[in-house]
């Protein structure tokens, strides 16, 4: 499988120095799991946030930082309480959501989005950041909409197409707040995607604003 639209460095970069959301970091882990490259990917990415930390020009340490530090070490870490693993495969979902889901796609409580359209909301984090699902039926087309930031759109199944290109399995697509982009499903699969966005949906028709309130987005 090739995968032709990749995330930019920047958020591979920040997904390793460990400055990411949940949220964004399941999307980039998800991304990267398509990836065949994906160790020298993470690895270019290390180096140069590496590079950027050298660059930085070293502050002075509190004067009980070291007390703070060695009282630290006699705590008690609680054991973590993630999803359980799931034990079969998922012929959809990259393996770190699949961990992080505990379940697999149509497991999820689908909700109405439009006509041959469904979406599962997954997480909710600060600035009103949204993780969330949508299945859309072979040619469905998806109003022409915005967002208050960006908008990462992660292909899991099937492809969609708008003024920027096709994706496919794998593929990432980026718009920020400022684009205004309407997708289509392709025409011979159910269309399946991860999506990060960051506010409510701004849809551009009045048929697609007047339901808003009823779909969650």
């Amino acid at each position: 499988m090739t995968v032709t639209h990749r995330l930019g460095a920047e958020w591979i970069t920040a997904y390793t120095a460990g400055g990411l959301s949940e949220g964004q970091s399941l999307f980039v882990a998800s991304h990267l799991a398509f990836l065949p490259d994906s160790r020298q990917t993470i690895a270019a990415a290390e180096a140069i946030g590496g590079v950027l930390l050298e660059e930085l020009m070293p502050e002075d340490m509190a004067p009980d930082a070291l007390v703070r530090t060695l009282a630290r070490l006699d705590e008690t870490v609680p054991p973590m309480t993630g999803a359980p693993r799931p034990s079969v495969r998922s012929a959809v979902l990259p393996e770190p959501l699949q961990s992080w889901l505990g379940c697999d796609v149509d497991d999820l409580k689908w909700g109405f989005l439009g006509p041959g359209m469904r979406k599962a909301m997954l997480w909710r984090g600060g600035h009103d950041e949204r993780l969330w699902m949508l299945r859309a039926k072979p040619g469905v087309r998806i109003p022409r909409h915005g967002h208050n930031g960006t908008e990462l759109t992660l292909v899991l199944s099937g492809s969609i197409t708008d003024q920027h290109g096709t994706f496919r399995r794998g593929d990432v697509e980026e718009t920020d707040g400022k684009d205004l982009h309407g997708l289509t499903a392709g025409p011979d699969e159910e269309c399946i995607c991860l999506a990060i966005t960051e506010g409510p949906v701004r849809f551009e028709g009045l048929i697609a604003r007047l339901i808003q309130p009823f779909i969650g987005l």
